[in-house]
């Protein structure tokens, strides 16, 4: 083989190497594709944010955002109280974001971020580590495994999620 084929064979490995590199990093922007409660046995415990939710989590220069909803229209009793009332109710259960400067342990596989800004009060000021791993290209994201509670039974929050390309920030 001459220098040139060598040099292409090198240049081609380098690309795909870097691609890898990229492929495996948190930082970016993320699509939510799911998001489910699971049990020890790994059975589907609950849907936190219904069967669609609708979401995306952004990792860039030491700052973090997160944001989640229900994609499920939701339907109102006009009898009880009002629509405005059911509303503010059902956005603490169907609504969740998050921001602020955080660090990522990529050998541990963490992201530990300090809450500026909440869709709850209570939770800012507060520390929020998540753990995260690559599974056939999609990101698996969440708080630490058995951390949710569910009624009587502790449950493993999974986040799958997909890089975001220009076609998913349009909609597409």
């Amino acid at each position: 083989m001459n220098g040139g084929g060598v040099k292409v064979i090198v240049a081609v490995l380098m690309l795909a190497a870097c691609a890898r590199a990229n492929a495996e990093t948190i930082d970016g922007r993320w699509k939510l594709i799911s998001a489910v409660d699971l049990r020890a046995d790994g059975s589907v415990g609950r849907y936190p944010w219904g069967q669609h939710p609708v979401g995306s989590i952004v990792v860039e220069r030491g700052w973090c955002y997160l944001q989640i909803m229900s994609g499920d229209v939701p339907s109102f009793a006009a009898a009880t109280s009002t629509i405005g009332d059911q509303m503010k109710s059902a956005l603490l259960s169907t609504y969740i974001a998050y921001a602020g400067p955080c660090t990522v342990d990529a050998d541990e596989g963490s992201v530990t971020l300090k809450v500026e800004a909440a869709w709850r009060p209570d939770y800012v000021g507060t520390t929020q580590k998540r753990f995260f791993r690559f599974e056939n290209g999609a990101l698996i994201f969440g708080p630490a495994s058995g951390s949710i509670r569910g009624g009587s039974e502790a449950l493993t929050r999974r986040l799958t999620l997909e890089r975001a390309t220009d076609d998913s920030r349009r909609g597409r």
